[in-house]
């Protein structure tokens, strides 16, 4: 009995040096890469206020939202969404995705524009009069 408490604590050690052996060595916990968007709509408008959703598809299902980038240039906001995938990590092949959904808020009155990142070199566009 006294054994088998002496192997499960040094079995619980070493799989906690095991689990922290990337970030201990210096490397990132995640990996990360842009998400392409599969579709994305305008959920409420709100004022000033605009509710956006995105749908990403992604090569397994343990990838994750992880940030957004957003530049904007006079009348549109063009966006970029990143996900993550924690490293060392076994997954199941097959495809996976997620939603991310978000407020920005637009100023003036008029037509605004937003765009995302379907693929490396098309966007999807859609733009709203407020």
């Amino acid at each position: 009995m006294k054994g088998s408490i002496i192997i499960a604590l040094l079995l619980a050690v070493l799989l906690t040096a095991v689990s922290c052996e990337n970030v201990l060595d210096g490397e990132p916990e995640y990996e990360e890469a842009v998400a392409y968007v599969e579709s994305f709509r305008v959920d409420t408008v709100a004022g000033p206020n605009v509710t956006l959703s995105f749908i990403c598809m992604t090569p397994t299902p343990c990838w994750s939202f992880s940030r957004v980038e957003e530049v904007r240039s006079g009348r549109s906001a063009h966006f970029t969404l990143y996900r993550k995938l924690k490293r060392n990590v076994t997954c199941i092949q097959v495809i996976g995705s997620f939603t991310h959904t978000m407020q920005v808020t637009v100023q003036d009155t008029g037509a605004f524009t937003f765009k995302v990142y379907r693929t490396p070199t098309t966007t999807l566009d859609t733009t709203i009069v407020l």
